[in-house]
């Protein structure tokens, strides 16, 4: 009997919209996390079985794994639980993918490269709407020029996050806002770098503030670029919490400034609805410098990003089922920047 994904954090906003998903196409998934009652829930509509467990109980966890094919984690902020969950697949023999876009994930899990390479299994963080159509944008664009030293991303019309996205926006007042310069993360002050961008659809240019988004350690990996920064729209909650930053300083990033806005975040809704995931839409703008000066330019016109998620996710995941590429990867270094292709709803123009 084949066995099923692993899909930790199933009962989350996205994790409920990656089960439904692979209902519809046929994917058998297993479904895991913390709350055994609303496994339970969710297994009765999806029909996928489950088991519940935290990611502190490693027995439990390798008793899972041996019954799966592949761990699938939704299961944010993932600085909480990419690490145990990562070393338990490297232990267990099965590759493990997630969903995150935080920067310290991807570089702990680049860190985990060489037991992952002699396992013989695949680390790939990162596989929903961060970083699957940026880093595939990255290494599409980079492609364009010799000898690429500066890639500039601009992404715009996410619309409402989910509780748990703005839970992980939250936690990055701790660091600050990070790029790539001469290869290096680096960090700068919330709000300092500022930039227009024109995304090439008639409406002009935009004001955009830099933000510590995954590419910084991604894009360096699957292009090799030293200098990497990525901007979003200078408007609603990015501005807000780019002005926290600015003027407060290590404030909220202390643990009862951090403990208070998850609560207000608990108050919002839990994620977009129906409507918003069958018609909203994302710009990406990527704009890479070469060696001798010359700048080009791309735009990726994606579907939400949840639904982007739950399409890229599934996909990844057949596709290293398939054919693992041992060690750790960005869904650049293990599928190319044709990996686009493959998504549903996604439209690629070189400017």
């Amino acid at each position: 009997m084949k066995k099923p994904i692993l899909l930790y954090g199933a009962t989350g906003y996205t994790g409920r919209l990656i089960a439904r998903t692979a209902k519809t196409r046929g994917v058998t998934l297993r479904l895991a996390g913390r709350n055994a009652e609303k496994l339970r829930v969710l297994s009765q509509e999806t029909g996928f079985d489950w088991t519940a467990f935290p990611v502190s109980d490693g027995a439990t966890i390798s008793r899972a794994l041996e019954a799966s094919a592949l761990l699938l984690s939704a299961a944010g902020p993932f600085s909480a639980t990419a690490a145990p969950l990562m070393d338990a697949c490297i232990a267990a023999g099965i590759s493990y993918l997630d969903i995150t876009g935080e920067i310290d994930v991807f570089e702990t899990a680049a860190g985990r490269d060489a037991p992952a390479r002699q396992a013989g299994i695949t680390i790939m963080p990162g596989v929903g709407f961060d970083v699957v159509p940026s880093d595939c944008l990255a290494k599409h664009i980079s492609d364009r020029v010799k000898t690429p030293v500066r890639l500039v991303l601009g992404v715009k019309g996410l619309g409402m996050p989910s509780r748990g996205t703005g839970k992980t926006a939250v936690e990055t007042l701790k660091t600050g806002v990070r790029i790539r310069k001469n290869g290096v993360l680096t960090t700068v002050r919330p709000g300092s770098l500022v930039r227009d961008l024109d995304y090439g659809l008639g409406d002009g240019a935009e004001r955009h503030v830099a933000v510590p988004w995954g590419d910084v350690s991604t894009a360096f990996r699957s292009t090799g670029i030293g200098d990497i920064e990525v901007y979003f729209p200078a408007t609603g909650p990015v501005m807000a919490l780019a002005r926290l930053g600015h003027w407060l300083g290590p404030l909220p990033g202390l643990p009862p400034v951090q403990r208070f806005l998850k609560a207000q975040i608990d108050k919002r809704p839990e994620g977009p609805g129906a409507e918003a995931l069958a018609v909203d839409n994302a710009t990406l703008m990527a704009l890479v410098t070469d060696a001798d000066g010359t700048v080009v330019k791309s735009r990726l016109e994606t579907p939400n990003g949840y639904t982007l998620t739950a399409d890229a996710s599934l996909k990844a995941t057949a596709a290293i089922l398939q054919n693992p590429v041992p060690g750790y990867q960005t869904p650049a270094t293990a599928f190319g920047g044709g990996f686009l292709d493959q998504l549903e709803g996604c439209r690629l123009t070189d400017l």
